[in-house]
């Protein structure tokens, strides 16, 4: 059911409540309920006397209440940023279930507020490894409120856990906007800490499910609301983090799409495939970490086949759902953007299928033209929300070009539609799921740098000893002379031939960024880090990658790590 006019009415009061005012006593015009109402155990209500349109187009700094600046923030909120931050398909979620439900839990509308002014003005945090401002000054008065509602909603929930008296849905759709709060902050890891616990609460409420303890509604609720948009969530964040997506996967395993009633319905399933394919790649590369075999078992090669033909049989039922589409006319941007979306998706799921179980990185050269495909669309999906500025918007809490952009930068080795991706990802929303984006770029940026210059030293290594031996590549080469003191531009491509891609031995797969003060990662040596005679806050680049090994006469995966730069 669409919120009502009224509801936003009921929250944009010029002045105390109803109740106080007939009272005669003064009100804190603390929303949704005042605190001298609640404590009283009276029913507290407001009069409208300002148009939301009014008022998320005034300034923040012309009301230096609280109260006005919560009521404006509301405002901004419902009618600006809710749309972006759900994406075109997620309506009912964040412009319905949410607001509603911020009528009776204060903590929620606390939440929504904190995002509404951190969408409204995004502060920049550069530094990679930790994101949080080192300095509170120079915080905005946007990012100042945010930071209060956000502290006053934490311990709102705090309050009702210790009490007993938190509803675990409230306690899910908290979850929600939190993981949103901390991604517009940059803080990825509290993001994922608190994505881990929602997937542990869902599986304890699917319990109550299968017990027949939960109210059918809730149910409905649980599977086709919140679940989903935890799968979505994970699908984004399971290629940086390993999150625990997998066990809020369906049992689908040998189910074939016939045919799709909307856009959402073949959004829901390509996510699903998107997020069982990662799972499956995931699998297999540490197979052959632990094994150093040459191929997969039976069991991975079976389930690829069977992923494959799910993906076979999607593309038909989105054949069929896009010309029912333009059989009714003209699609409408927002169509032709999730349509263009879904398509990167489907060739991104495509060529993981088609690689996964195969430990060479050459393999993936094959698959240019479907790169090309991913950076195409891109542009497509984003095209339609351009803002009248010419920017995106900040944030979106939904699966967004960002994911196949950036597995395009990092395994497409063609130098021209690399960069192609480089520049799409710029132009994406800033943040999407729990990632920043401007440090992921640096990162990309540093990504390419490396394999093409480390590349460039293999061949040239290759050409001095004019020898085919794999092996001969086998000494080690110094990427730090090869990547500091070069720059780090790579708006165009180097002088390597893109006739020969980047050799195996340079082709990395970036696992992630840490520092030795805050710890070394258990695959990685001391001796490693060491060796390079670098600061303790030195950032350094973790990865892994194929190195051959004469003795063996066999290509083996090893860890290594580099100092970075950001």
């Amino acid at each position: 059911m669409p919120v009502k006019g009224s509801l936003i009415a009921s929250l944009k009061s010029r002045s105390g409540c109803k109740t106080c005012k007939a009272r005669r006593v003064k009100c804190g015009e603390e929303k949704p309920n005042c605190n001298r109402c609640t404590s009283t155990g009276r029913k507290c209500e407001y009069e409208c006397t300002v148009s939301g349109a009014t008022l998320y187009t005034i300034s923040p700094s012309s009301f230096p209440n609280t109260a006005w600046r919560e009521r404006r923030a509301f405002a901004y909120y419902f009618q600006h940023a809710a749309s972006f931050v759900g994406g075109g398909l997620d309506g009912d979620f964040w412009r319905t279930i949410v607001p509603q439900v911020c009528r009776s839990e204060p903590a929620v509308w606390d939440a929504i507020i904190s995002i509404s002014a951190l969408f409204e003005g995004p502060e920049p945090f550069p530094d990679f490894v930790s994101l949080r401002p080192k300095n509170p000054g120079i915080l905005t008065q946007n990012h100042r409120d945010a930071l209060d509602w956000y502290s006053r909603s934490v311990t709102s929930v705090r309050q009702h856990i210790e009490r007993g008296a938190m509803d675990v849905f409230v306690g899910l759709i908290s979850c929600v906007l939190f993981i949103s709060i901390e991604s517009l902050q940059g803080a990825t890891t509290e993001a994922l800490q608190l994505y881990e616990q929602g997937v542990h609460l869902i599986l304890a409420l699917r319990a109550q499910v299968a017990s027949g303890a939960m109210p059918p509604a809730k149910a409905f609720l649980l599977e086709d609301i919140i679940v989903p948009i935890f799968v979505r969530l994970g699908a984004i964040a399971f290629t940086a983090s390993g999150a625990p997506v997998a066990s809020l996967l369906p049992e689908t395993e040998h189910v074939l799409t016939q045919e799709f009633v909307s856009l959402k319905s073949a959004r829901d399933a390509i996510v699903l495939l998107s997020t069982e394919a990662q799972l499956l790649e995931s699998i297999c590369e540490e197979h052959v970490f632990q094994t150093s075999a040459s191929h997969v078992p039976l069991e991975l090669i079976n389930r690829q086949m069977i992923l494959s033909a799910k993906l076979k049989s999607w593309h038909v039922a989105f054949t069929k759902l896009m010309a029912s589409l333009h059989s009714k006319g003209s699609l409408s941007p927002e169509q032709s953007s999730t349509a263009a979306l879904l398509w990167t998706y489907h060739e991104t799921v495509f060529i993981i299928l088609e690689t996964c179980i195969s430990p060479s990185q050459v393999l993936i050269d094959a698959y240019l033209p479907n790169f090309q495909t991913i950076v195409e669309q891109s542009s497509i999906a984003l095209d339609a929300y351009t803002q009248p500025d010419g920017t995106q918007p900040p944030f979106t809490f939904e699966i967004s070009v960002g994911l196949p952009i950036w597995f395009t930068c990092l395994r497409c080795r063609e130098a021209g539609i690399r960069r192609m991706a480089l520049d799409l990802l710029r132009r994406a929303p800033q943040v999407q799921g729990v990632y920043k984006l401007p440090p992921v770029v640096t990162f990309g940026e540093k990504v390419i740098m490396l394999e093409e210059t480390y590349g460039s030293a293999i061949n040239e290594a290759q050409e001095m000893t004019n020898s085919t031996t794999p092996g001969s590549t086998d000494a080690l080469v110094d990427y730090l002379s090869h990547s500091r003191g070069k720059s780090s531009d790579v708006s165009s491509p180097t002088d390597m031939s893109t006739e020969v891609l980047v050799p195996e031995e340079a082709r990395i797969k970036p696992i992630g960024v840490f520092r030795p003060r805050e710890g070394i990662p258990p695959v990685i040596r001391e001796e490693d880090v060491a060796k390079w005679n670098a600061d303790l806050d030195q950032d350094f680049l973790r990865f892994s990658r194929n190195k051959y090994d004469m003795a063996s006469d066999t290509w083996q995966v090893v860890h290594e790590c580099v100092p970075i730069d950001f």
